[in-house]
């Protein structure tokens, strides 16, 4: 290619299509956005990240009207380099699901699912978007994880984007992101089954790889807010008030592990008991029976090849009661994530409402995001 081209191209804005993505991931809890120089090693371009305002907290279409006006001027003030986004595609919209399905020859499988699909949803397969991983479970029959969405809600976040003067170029699941953080990061570690928990906002996102291929995914409908519901209800207090007195918690009540292993990461960390008088043991009760449901779940698809391992990550997980608490209750060897741990940074970087002195385990979708393949 010619200088004189290449003058040429960049006048007309087309070079500008180089920079990297800019991974946007649509939390419950906060709007991240992360832009990285692929390498060997990423490097840290920018980071930025806002929380969402308490009154659209509780309501998904507000909260996320508020985060796509938010992202072009996060973007536009923040450092990033260029307008090329990948977005994560919130779970609350997502259709999350393992299914086994006959082969039938002639017929695609991903007719197969999405017939599936639609008669379990009760609408037509056209009107989803739909993507699948075909688990190797043996059997008869093909086991598949889905992954589905209402195309109309997908449209709608690709278009409020390019209003916004962006260029989505891809929108994928957190589940798919967090695995290609991971995947990256593990580099050539052991493919031995590994259980990842992302703990959000609104709910907990249980993952199981081996290696780098995820076998199962789950979501579940606990998260933080969650807690803060039972504590707001307790104490009858709003849900802010109730949030800030969980965090200021250093102790929980455990629900009891089926194994008498305990939480590594944690185990040095000085505890006292719970003196407020709030009781969380129904919701960590509820999430903790979900765990071990997709441990088992997994360890009967995978004779042999049992889950003895987890890692944390999510925003949630940053409140050291909370991860104690549930890790004592799965029972195995786990230990708290930092995504960009393995980012190469120089501490100058615009960094928006992010303290990169402190670990980050609430960036692993938007970190994977920026990874994941551009194919909208």
């Amino acid at each position: 290619m010619s200088l004189e081209l290449l003058r040429k191209l960049n006048s007309v804005g087309l070079m500008k299509q180089l920079s990297p993505a800019i991974g946007v991931d649509f939390g419950v809890g906060s709007l991240k956005l992360i832009q990285v120089q692929p390498g060997p090693v990423p490097t840290l371009i920018a980071i930025a990240q806002v929380d969402t305002p308490d009154e659209f907290e509780g309501d998904h279409a507000k909260r996320l009207e508020f985060q796509l006006q938010q992202l072009p001027k996060l973007i536009k003030k923040g450092g990033f380099k260029g307008k090329r986004v990948i977005a994560s595609l919130p779970s609350w919209q997502l259709f999350c699901k393992h299914l086994q399905v006959q082969k039938v020859d002639g017929i695609p499988l991903i007719q197969l699912i999405g017939a599936a699909v639609g008669q379990q949803c009760g609408v037509d397969p056209a009107a989803l978007v739909l993507r699948h991983i075909e688990v190797p479970a043996g059997g008869a029959k093909t086991e598949v994880i889905v992954n589905a969405a209402a195309r109309a809600a997908v449209e709608h976040m690709v278009q409020s984007m390019r209003k916004g003067g962006l260029e989505p170029v891809g929108m994928h699941s957190e589940f798919a992101a967090a695995g290609k953080s991971f995947e990256i990061a593990a580099g050539d570690e052991s493919v031995a089954p590994t259980l990842y928990l992302d703990f959000g906002a609104h709910t907990t996102k249980a993952m199981i790889t081996h290696g780098k291929d995820i076998v199962f995914e789950r979501v579940i409908e606990v998260g933080g807010r969650s807690l803060d519901r039972s504590v707001a209800k307790q104490l009858r207090c709003p849900l802010a008030q109730a949030r800030r007195a969980r965090h200021e918690l250093e102790e929980l009540s455990a629900p009891k592990s089926t194994s008498g292993e305990g939480m590594a990461f944690l185990k040095s960390a000085p505890t006292t008991s719970n003196e407020s008088g709030i009781d969380l043991h129904e919701p960590l009760e509820i999430l903790a029976d979900e765990i071990r449901m997709s441990m088992r779940y997994h360890d009967a698809m995978f004779s042999g090849q049992r889950v003895e391992r987890a890692v944390f990550l999510g925003g949630e997980s940053k409140h050291n009661a909370f991860a104690k608490a549930v890790a004592q209750s799965v029972g195995i060897n786990t230990r708290l994530a930092d995504p960009l741990a393995k980012v190469a940074r120089t501490g100058s970087e615009p960094a928006q409402g992010v303290d990169l002195k402190q670990p980050q385990p609430g960036f692993g979708v938007a970190l994977g995001l920026c990874h994941c393949p551009a194919d909208l």
